[in-house]
C-alpha cells in the first residue's frame, strides 16, 4: 500500500470511528435519560411520601390534640401531660412515627412520646427543625421539613398547631385561636435505603440496556451504514490508485444504496472521459506519428511498410493486415505473417476484388481473420468491427473519390487498448488520404507496362545517388541493358507478344536486384539499372545475374509458337569520383552497353 495511503488510516485513531464515538454518544444519552429518570422518580416519590407523612400527621395532631382537650377537661396539671404523653406513646406504636412532641407557644415540649424530651425546649422562630412554628397564619399548617440529625439519619418533621377551645379558658385566658403546636417526626432512613436501592437497581438496568442498546445500533448501523460506507471508501481507494474499473457494491435500496448508485455514475462517467482523453491522445499521436511516417516516402511500398510498424507499435495488435491498391494493376499488403516483424506482399489484381473473394494469398494475410467482416467492409465502404470475448477485430475501408485504395484489418486485445469507434473513423479518413496521394505518385513514376520506375524518376534518383556517392565516398555503378533483337519480337509475333516480353523481363531483373537498387525502364526494350553501394569487384556478378535471369528460360508469351527465348546485353560503368557526373555516368554505361552488342549480345560490358 502507498505511504500516503497508510499515513490516512493511521490517523483514523479509535476515538475517531464513527461506531466508536456513537456507541460513547448512546450510552451518554441513556445514561443522562436514566439519571433524569431517577431524579425524578426520587423527588416524586419523596413528594408522595410527604403528602401521605403530613396527612397521617394530621390525623394524629387532630386526636392528640382532641385528647388533649379531653384530659383538660377532666383536670388540669401534670397529669394532663402526664396523660397526653402516654397517649402520644401509644400512636406511636400504632403509627409507627418516630416520635410526637406537644409544645407550647414558646417552644417547650410539654409532652413527649419520649420521656427524655418533656421539660426541653425547641427554638420556634426561624428554625428549620420547627417549620413555620412561629407562624401565624392558620394556613401554613401543618408545616413539613427534613433536617439532619446528630447522627446522620434524616427526619421528617410535621407541625401543627393545638387549637384553642372553650375548655381551655378554664385554666388560661384567652390569648388567640390556638394554643400550641404538636411535631410529629417521621424516620426517613427506611425511605432512602429503599431510593439507594431503587438507584442501584435503576442505575444496573440502565446500564445493561445502554449497553443492549449500543449493541444494538451498533449492529444495525454497521449493516445498515457502516457496510456501504466501507465499501464505497474501498472502491474511491481502489479509484484513487488509478483503477477505473472500480466500481463499489450498492448495498440495499436507501439513502446509502442511491448514494452507491450514484458514485458508480459518477465513476463511469469518470472512466470514460478518461478513456475519450486516453483516445484523443492516442489519436492524436497516432495520427501525427502516420502523417510524418507517410511524409517520409510517397511511394507506395515504402507508405505501406511504415503504416504497419507505426500501427504495430501503437497499437500493438494481435494481428494486422495493411492493404493498398497500387495504380499499376496490383496491390500491396504489410502484415504480421512470415517474417517476425512482418512482411510486404505484392499481389496481382484489383485490390477490392482480392478482398471480397477472401482466396488465397489474402486469407492467409488475413490470419485467421474472419474473412466476411473484411469482405462486408469493403461493399459497404464502412467500419466493422466485432467483438469476440477480450479481443476485437475491426476492419478499416479506405475510401478516397467512393474508391477503395485501401484496407486496415487488425485484431487487439479490447481489455489492454480500447478502440473507439470514431477514432477508427479519423484514421481511416487519414489513411485513406495519405493511401490516395501515395497511389497517384506511385503512378506517376511508374512504368504503366513493366512496373518499373520510369525514366524521369530514375534521372531523379540517379542524381541523387551520384550527390550520396560524391559526399560520402561510397561506391555506385549504373547498368544499362537492352533486349536482344526486339524489333524482331515484334515483327514475329505482335506487340502483345513484345509487351509480355517487356513485362517478364522487368520482373525477373526486378527479382534479381537488391533492395536498395532502383530498376527504371529507360525507354523501349532499354533499362537503366542503378546500383548504389557496388565496388568495382561486385558489378560484375550482378551483371551476370541479370543477363542469366533473362537467358535461364523462354518467356511464355501466350503465342502460337510457343514461348520465346530472349536475351539480355548489360553495360555496366563504376562511379569515378573525382571525374564523373550523373550523365559522364551514364554516357559510360551506354557505351559499355554498346560494346556488349557489338561483341556478339548476351553479354555483360563494364568499365571500370
Amino acid at each position: 500500500m502507498p505511504a500516503a495511503h497508510r499515513d490516512i488510516e493511521l490517523r483514523l485513531r479509535f476515538w475517531d470511528r464513527v461506531p466508536v464515538r456513537l456507541g460513547a454518544g448512546v450510552v451518554l444519552i441513556a445514561s443522562a435519560a436514566l439519571a433524569l429518570a431517577l431524579w425524578l422518580v426520587n423527588a416524586q416519590e419523596e413528594r408522595q411520601f410527604e403528602r401521605e407523612r403530613v396527612a397521617e400527621a394530621a390525623k394524629v395532631a387532630t386526636l392528640i390534640a382532641s385528647d388533649l382537650a379531653r384530659q383538660m377537661q377532666v383536670g388540669g396539671g401534670a397529669a394532663v401531660w402526664s396523660a397526653v404523653s402516654a397517649e402520644a406513646v401509644r400512636y406511636v406504636g400504632i403509627t409507627g412515627t418516630l416520635r410526637i412532641l406537644v409544645l407550647n407557644r414558646d417552644g417547650l415540649v410539654k409532652s413527649a412520646s419520649e420521656s427524655a424530651a418533656q421539660g426541653s425546649r425547641i427554638e420556634v422562630r426561624r428554625n428549620p427543625q420547627c417549620p413555620k412554628c412561629d407562624s401565624d397564619r392558620a394556613e401554613d399548617f401543618p408545616a413539613a421539613g427534613v433536617f439532619a440529625l446528630p447522627g446522620g439519619a434524616r427526619m421528617l418533621r410535621i407541625v401543627s398547631r393545638i387549637p384553642a377551645t372553650p375548655a381551655c379558658s378554664g385554666c388560661h385566658e384567652s390569648s388567640g385561636s390556638w394554643r400550641g403546636l404538636i411535631a410529629v417526626d417521621f424516620d426517613l432512613t427506611a425511605l432512602e435505603r429503599g431510593t439507594a436501592q431503587r438507584r442501584w437497581s435503576v442505575l444496573a438496568v440502565g446500564l445493561v440496556t445502554g449497553l443492549l442498546l449500543t449493541a444494538l445500533i451498533s449492529l444495525l448501523f454497521r449493516e445498515l451504514v457502516m457496510r456501504s460506507i466501507a465499501a464505497l471508501a474501498r472502491t474511491a481507494r481502489r479509484l484513487a490508485d488509478g483503477d477505473l474499473t472500480a466500481r463499489t457494491e450498492v448495498l440495499g435500496r436507501n439513502e446509502l444504496g442511491l448514494l452507491a448508485r450514484h458514485f458508480n455514475r459518477m465513476a463511469n462517467r469518470i472512466d470514460d472521459q478518461v478513456h475519450r482523453i486516453e483516445a484523443a491522445q492516442m489519436e492524436s499521436s497516432l495520427l501525427y506519428t502516420l502523417v510524418v511516417e507517410s511524409a517520409k516516402s510517397l511511394e507506395t511500398a515504402d507508405m505501406a511498410a511504415g503504416v504497419f510498424r507505426v500501427i504495430l507499435e501503437r497499437l500493438r495488435p494481435d494481428h494486422v493486415a495493411f492493404f493498398l491498391d497500387a495504380a499499376d494493376g496490383h496491390w500491396i499488403c504489410a502484415a504480421t505473417v512470415g517474417e517476425p516483424g512482418g512482411a510486404v506482399t505484392r499481389g496481382e489484381g484489383d485490390l477490392e476484388t482480392a478482398l471480397t473473394s477472401t482466396e488465397e494469398p489474402v486469407a492467409k494475410l488475413l490470419g485467421g481473420m474472419d474473412p466476411d467482416l473484411v469482405a462486408d467492409a469493403c461493399r459497404t465502404r464502412t467500419l466493422r468491427m466485432l467483438h469476440d470475448g477480450g479481443g476485437l477485430t475491426f476492419a478499416l475501408p479506405l475510401v478516397c473519390d467512393a474508391k477503395l485504395v485501401g484496407m486496415l484489418a487488425c485484431v487487439v486485445d479490447s481489455a489492454t487498448f480500447r478502440v473507439q469507434q470514431d477514432m477508427l473513423e479519423h484514421l481511416g479518413a487519414n489513411l485513406a488520404l495519405a493511401a490516395a496521394n501515395a497511389r497517384n505518385y506511385s503512378g506517376a513514376i511508374t512504368d504503366p507496362l513493366t512496373r518499373l520506375r520510369n525514366k524521369r524518376y530514375g534521372m531523379l534518383r540517379l542524381d541523387e545517388a551520384v550527390y550520396a556517392a560524391k559526399r560520402y565516398r561510397s561506391g555506385l555503378a549504373l547498368a544499362m541493358c537492352d533486349i536482344d533483337f526486339f524489333k524482331r519480337v515484334n515483327d514475329t509475333h505482335g506487340h502483345p507478344a513484345g509487351d509480355a516480353v517487356l513485362k517478364e523481363v522487368a520482373r525477373r531483373l526486378a527479382a534479381v536486384l537488391r533492395r536498395a537498387d532502383v530498376a527504371v525502364r529507360y525507354g523501349g526494350e532499354e533499362f537503366m539499372v542503378i546500383l548504389p553501394q557496388a565496388n568495382a569487384e561486385e558489378i560484375v556478378a550482378i551483371g551476370e545475374k541479370m543477363r542469366e535471369s533473362i537467358a535461364v528460360a523462354s518467356i511464355p508469351a501466350g503465342t502460337a509458337q510457343g514461348p520465346i527465348a530472349v536475351t539480355l546485353s548489360v553495360g555496366i560503368a563504376a562511379f569515378r569520383v573525382e571525374s564523373d557526373t550523373a550523365e559522364s555516368l551514364l554516357a559510360r554505361a551506354d557505351a559499355a552497353l554498346y560494346r556488349a552488342k557489338e561483341g556478339g549480345r548476351n553479354r555483360v560490358e563494364v568499365d571500370a
